[in-house]
C-alpha cells in the first residue's frame, strides 16, 4: 500500500513539473552573481574518509553545473558530545550562522520554533518553477511567488524521496505561535543521509575470550555472556555505552529494544514525557546489571562489564586498540560501514525479552537557514536537490568502488550503476542487518523542548546507578525505578509545558520584581559605596587637583581603560536587558517584563546549580587558595640557588601543559575500573596484611588530624593577619574538620533505608553505637577497597575537577608570593632567628604579616574568581554531570543561553550571579583603599 501510495504521488508530482526545467539546468537569477555559501555537512579538509571524499566529489559536480557558486565548510569551535548542536548554535549566536545548516531530529523542533529555518518546497518550487520572476530578488526578498499548484508539486517531490517514517520528522507544522514563522505544515528539512543502529563487534576479542566471531549475541542474556567474557581479559571491555550528561543516548539501543520511548503525543496533541513506563524500567534494570552486577570468572571478581566514559576521542581509541569488545554505531543508508570486516563484524542489536532487537532511527539532513539572502537559499536548495538525485547517488558510489569500498555500498546500488564484479564481495548478512535496524529503529525524539531529553532521562538513570537496587529482589528494584521515572517524567513535563494559572503567574511576578528591585539597590549601592569611599580618602589627604595635574597619567591607563571597556562593559550593558525580553535571534523578540525573573526563582534546576557554585567556591578557595603561600615560603626557604631553581621550575612546569591535554591526561587518571592509575593505586593497599594495613590506616589518621591541628593553630597563633584573613583559616580548617566527621555521623545514622532493605540489615545493629562500633572496627585489619568511580560519582565528581586546578595553579600562583616575600628584610629574619624563633614564629610574626595585605586581596579575588570562573573546565571535564552534580551556575547559564536559547532566562540568572560578585568586588576595592603601596626598597 505504501509503494502504491509513493508511485501515486511520484507520478503527480511528474506531471505538475513536466514543463519545468530539471534543477540542474534550472534557470538562475538573473543576472549571474557570485554567490558564498557556507555549508554544514561539508567535512573540513583534515577528513580524507570514503564518505568525505564522496561529499566533495558530489559537490564538485554540483559547482561544475553552477560554476558561480562558491561553497565554503562552516567552522565553529564544538563543544566535544554536543558537537553537532554546539557548532550551529554558536554560529547562528555570533551572527556568522551556517547558510545551509544541519540538522538532526533531537534540535529540528527547536530551529523550527525559533525561526532558524525556511521552508523547502517553497524554495524547490522557485528552482524547478518555469517562471524566471520566483527566482527574482531586489531589497532582499522575492519579486514573485510560486503558484500553490508548484508548490504543492514540490512538496510531494521532496516526500517521495524520503522514507516514510522520517516523514513526521520534516513534515509538520512549527509548535509556537511566534509572529515571523509560517504558518501551516511545512518541509524544514531534507535527509541526506538515514541512519540506523546496529552492533559492532571485535572479531579478536570474541576469539581471545573463546567465543566465536561468527556468532554474535542476539539477545540480552547472551549480549550479557559474551561481554563478561571479554572482560575478564586484562584490560578489556565487554560494551561501550557513552556515558555522561547524555547517558540516556548511550543507552538508546537498549530503551528502544524493550519497547521504550522518550516522548510522545497526548490525546490533545501536545508532547510529554514517556519514558516512565515499565519497559523503561526493565531496560534501566538491565543496564544496572551490566554497568555494575558483580561476576567471578577463574576466582578473580569484576564489576560490570561497561566502559561508560565522556563522549569523545577516549573511548574512540579504546576501540581502535582492542580494549572493548562490542559497541553500537550507525548504519549508512548507501555505505553501510567503513571498517575492516575481518575484524569487525556487524550485527543488529539484541532482542530484548519483549521482542525484536532495534534502535535508533536517525538522519543527516540539512535545511536552510532563513538569514540568508535570497541567492544563497536558490543555491543551497538546488545543492540539497542535487544530493538527493541519483546522479548523485552514482557519484556517491563510483568513489566508493574506487577508494576501495566498493563491497560496503549497498548491494542494490552497486547492481543499479553496474558494478556486478564487486556484488559477490559484500559480506554476507550486512545488507541484512541494515534493513532489519530501519525496520525496527524507532525515530530519535524530535517532538517540542526535545533538544534536552537526553539531559532529562539520564538523571532517573543515575539515580539508579547509585542505588543498591541490585541487592533487591527484581519486582521491588522495578518498582522503585518505575517511581523515580513517574517523579522524573512530571518534572520533564513541567520544565517543557511551563503551564501556569493566572495566580501562580501573579505571585511568582511580585517575588521576581522584589528580587530584580534588590538586585539593583546592590548595584546601585555598591558603586555609589565604592566612590564615596575613594572620594573620601581624597578629602582626606586634601589632593584633588585638577584632573589636568594627571594628564599623563590619564593617557597611559586609557588603552588598558579602553579594551576593558570594549570588551567587558559594552557587552553588559548591551546583554543586560535581555532579562527583560523573550529574545530570539532571527524572529523578533517579545518584552516579557519580569517573567524571566518569575520563572528563574521558581526554578529547582536554578538552586540546585547555585547551591553547587558555593560548593565549588568552598572547594576551590578552600583548597586551592593556601598551595601557592605554602609552596611560596617553602621555595623561599631553600638554601641553594639550584635547588631554588629546580623546585621553581618542577611546581611551575604544570603551566606548560595545556588545558585540553590537562583534561585528557586526568580523565585517564580517574577511570574508574580496576585498570584506572588511581584505582591502581588504591587496590594495592588491599595486598597489606593485617598489621600493616592496620598502621597505615593509624598514620594516615595521624597526619590527617595533625594537619587539621596546624590550620586551626594557625588561626589563633598569626594575629598580626587581618581578621578576615584568620576567619577565612579557622573556616577552613573548621570545613576538613567537618568533612573528616561526616563518616562518623553517616555511622551513627546508619545506611539509607534502601540499602537495610536490599540487604536484610536490622536498624539497631547498623546504626547508633553499634554503627559507629562497625565504623571504628574498620580502623583495625585490611583494607576491603573497591575501585572508586571518581568523575562519575556524584559524591566526588566535584572534588575530583577541582584537583586538577589545584595541581596546574599551585606553581604559577607562588610567583607573586615570592616577589612579595622579597619585599621582607632579610636582615630582621636573620635577628629573630639568632633570638631563638622558629619558622612558625618567623611566619606569624615577620613574613605573613608583611604580605597580608597581598593575602588578602587575593583571596578576596579568589572568591571572585571562583563565582565567575571553572566553567570552561567543567564543561571539558564532566561536561555538568554525573546527574548535573558538577553543573555550576556559569555553565547553566551557558547552557540555558546557548544550548536551550533562554537568552532571557540566562540573563537573569547572570543578575542574580552578578549581585553576588559585585558585592565581593566592592568589599575588595574597600580594603585595596585601606593600603598603601611603595616600592620594596623604601620600607
Amino acid at each position: 500500500m505504501r509503494t502504491i501510495r509513493n508511485v501515486a504521488i511520484l507520478v503527480v508530482a511528474s506531471m505538475l513539473l513536466t514543463a519545468s526545467p530539471s534543477p540542474a539546468t534550472a534557470t538562475p537569477s538573473a543576472p549571474e552573481q557570485r554567490v558564498v555559501v557556507t555549508s554544514g555537512d561539508l567535512p573540513p579538509v583534515s577528513n580524507v574518509a570514503a564518505s568525505a571524499l564522496a561529499r566533495r566529489a558530489v559537490l564538485r559536480a554540483f559547482l561544475k553545473q553552477h560554476p558561480n557558486y562558491e561553497f565554503k565548510p562552516f567552522v565553529m569551535p564544538k563543544i566535544q558530545g554536543h558537537a553537532m548542536d554546539t557548532g550551529p548554535l554558536m554560529g547562528i549566536s555570533s551572527g556568522n550562522p551556517p547558510h545551509a545548516i544541519y540538522v538532526n531530529f533531537r534540535q529540528s523542533s527547536t530551529y523550527i520554533n525559533h525561526g532558524f529555518l525556511e521552508p523547502l518546497e517553497m524554495l524547490l518550487a522557485r528552482v524547478l518553477s518555469a517562471d524566471e520572476r520566483v527566482r527574482q530578488a531586489a531589497a532582499g526578498a522575492f519579486l514573485a511567488d510560486p503558484s500553490q499548484v508548484e508548490i504543492d508539486a514540490a512538496r510531494d517531490s521532496i516526500l517521495v524521496r524520503v522514507p516514510e517514517a522520517i516523514w513526521p520528522v520534516i513534515y509538520r507544522e512549527a509548535e509556537t505561535d511566534k509572529e515571523g514563522i509560517p504558518p501551516g505544515e511545512h518541509i524544514w528539512a531534507m535527509p541526506t543521509t538515514i541512519l540506523a543502529k546496529a552492533m559492532l563487534y571485535r572479531k579478536d576479542l570474541f576469539l581471545q575470550a573463546g567465543l566465536d566471531p561468527k556468532v554474535p549475541p542476539t539477545n540480552w542474556d547472551e549480549l550479557m555472556e559474551f561481554s563478561r567474557r571479554i572482560k575478564a581479559l586484562p584490560g578489556k571491555y565487554g560494551l561501550r555505552i557513552t556515558g555522561g550528561p547524555v547517558l540516556s543516548w548511550g543507552a538508546y539501543s537498549l530503551f528502544v529494544t524493550n519497547g521504550a520511548t522518550f516522548m510522545a503525543r497526548d490525546e490533545t496533541g501536545r508532547w510529554r514525557a514517556s519514558f516512565n513506563t515499565p519497559e523503561m524500567a526493565e531496560a534501566i534494570y538491565y543496564l544496572l546489571r551490566l554497568v555494575n552486577e558483580p561476576f567471578t570468572v577463574d576466582g578473580e571478581t569484576y564489576h560490570g562489564v561497561v566502559f561508560m566514559g565522556m563522549p569523545g576521542n577516549d573511548a574512540n581509541l579504546k576501540w581502535q586498540r582492542g580494549q572493548i569488545g562490542i559497541q553500537f554505531a550507525v548504519l549508512e543508508d548507501e555505505m553501510l560501514a567503513s571498517i575492516n570486516p575481518e575484524l569487525v563484524g556487524i550485527a543488529p542489536v539484541p532482542s530484548s525479552p519483549r521482542g525484536a532487537g532495534g534502535g535508533e532511527l536517525q538522519a543527516r539532513m540539512l535545511g536552510v537557514f532563513r538569514g540568508t539572502t535570497p541567492a544563497q537559499k536558490l543555491a543551497i536548495m538546488r545543492y540539497i536537490w542535487f544530493n538527493a538525485s541519483e546522479q548523485a547517488q552514482a557519484i556517491r558510489t563510483r568513489v566508493f568502488v574506487e577508494n576501495g569500498y566498493g563491497r560496503f555500498v549497498r548491494p542494490d546500488l552497486l547492481e543499479r550503476f553496474g558494478y556486478h564484479d564487486i556484488l559477490r564481495k559484500v559480506p554476507a548478512g550486512w545488507q541484512e542487518t541494515y534493513a532489519l535496524a530501519l525496520e525496527h529503529a524507532l525515530p530519535e525524539p524530535y517532538g517540542k523542548n526535545t533538544q534536552f531529553i537526553y539531559t532529562r532521562v539520564s538523571e532517573p538513570i543515575y539515580w539508579a546507578l547509585q542505588q543498591p537496587l541490585l541487592e533487591l529482589p527484581k519486582e521491588d528494584a522495578l518498582r522503585r525505578i518505575l517511581e523515580e521515572l513517574n517523579d522524573s517524567a512530571e518534572r520533564t513535563d513541567r520544565f517543557m509545558l511551563g503551564e501556569l494559572t493566572d495566580e501562580e503567574w501573579s505571585q511568582r511576578r511580585t517575588v521576581g520584581a522584589s528580587v530584580l528591585f534588590f538586585i539593583i539597590v546592590v548595584f546601585v549601592g555598591s558603586l555609589t559605596w565604592i566612590w564615596r569611599i575613594f572620594t573620601a580618602l581624597e578629602i582626606e589627604r586634601g589632593d584633588r587637583r585638577s584632573w589636568w595635574d594627571y594628564r599623563t597619567a590619564y593617557v597611559l591607563v586609557l588603552p588598558a581603560l579602553a579594551v576593558v571597556l570594549f570588551w567587558q562593559y559594552v557587552p553588559l550593558l548591551m546583554g543586560a536587558p535581555l532579562a527583560l525580553f523573550d529574545y530570539e535571534l532571527v524572529i523578533g523578540s517579545a518584552f516579557v517584563g519580569i517573567d524571566n525573573f518569575a520563572t528563574v526563582l521558581y526554578d529547582d534546576r536554578f538552586w540546585d546549580s547555585l547551591g553547587r557554585t558555593f560548593y565549588w567556591v568552598l572547594l576551590t578557595v578552600g583548597l586551592g587558595f593556601w598551595p601557592p603561600i605554602f609552596v611560596a615560603i617553602l621555595l623561599d626557604e631553600v638554601p641553594t640557588s639550584t635547588l631554588k631553581y629546580f623546585f621553581r621550575t618542577i611546581f611551575y612546569l604544570p603551566t606548560v601543559v595545556s588545558g585540553v591535554i590537562m583534561v585528557f591526561l586526568w580523565r585517564q587518571l580517574y577511570e574508574p575500573s580496576e585498570s584506572g592509575f588511581f584505582n591502581q593505586l588504591l587496590l594495592l593497599l588491599n595486598h597489606l596484611g593485617p598489621g600493616t594495613a592496620t598502621l597505615v590506616k593509624l598514620m594516615a589518621l595521624g597526619t590527617w588530624f595533625s594537619l587539621i591541628t596546624l590550620i586551626l593553630s594557625m588561626a589563633y597563633q598569626l594575629r598580626e593577619l587581618t581578621m578576615p584573613v584568620r576567619a577565612a583559616i579557622a573556616g577552613f580548617g573548621a570545613a576538613l574538620l567537618v568533612a573528616t566527621l561526616l563518616p562518623v555521623l553517616s555511622a551513627w545514622q546508619g545506611p539509607g533505608e534502601l540499602t537495610i532493605i536490599a540487604r536484610g540489615l536490622n536498624p539497631d545493629h547498623v546504626s547508633g553505637w553499634s554503627g559507629l562500633g562497625t565504623f571504628i572496627a574498620t580502623l583495625v585489619g585490611p583494607f576491603a577497597i573497591e575501585p572508586l568511580s571518581w568523575i562519575d560519582d556524584p559524591d566526588l565528581a566535584m572534588l575530583c575537577v577541582v584537583l586538577p586546578t589545584i595541581w596546574a595553579t599551585a606553581g604559577p600562583g607562588c610567583i607573586i608570593y615570592l616577589a612579595a616575600l622579597k619585599t621582607v628584610p632579610e636582615e630582621l629574619v636573620e635577628a629573630a632567628t639568632m633570638d631563638g624563633a622558629g619558622i612558625m614564629q618567623r611566619l606569624a610574626y615577620i613574613t605573613l604579616p608583611r604580605v597580608k595585605f597581598l593575602i588578602l586581596i587575593q583571596l578576596v579575588g579568589a572568591i571572585v574568581g571562583a563565582f565567575k570562573g571553572g566553567t570552561n573546565f567543567i564543561l571539558a571535564m564532566t561536561g555538568g554531570g554525573p546527574n548535573g552534580a558538577t553543573r555550576v551556575l556559569g555553565l547553566d547559564i551557558f547552557e540555558r543561553t546557548f544550548m536551550d536559547l533562554h537568552y532571557g532566562l540566562g540573563a537573569a540568572m547572570a543578575w542574580v550571579l552578578g549581585a553576588m560578585v559585585i558585592v565581593l568586588t566592592a568589599y575588595q576595592l574597600k580594603r585595596m583603599s585601606q593600603a598603601e603601596f611603595s616600592t620594596a626598597d623604601t620600607k
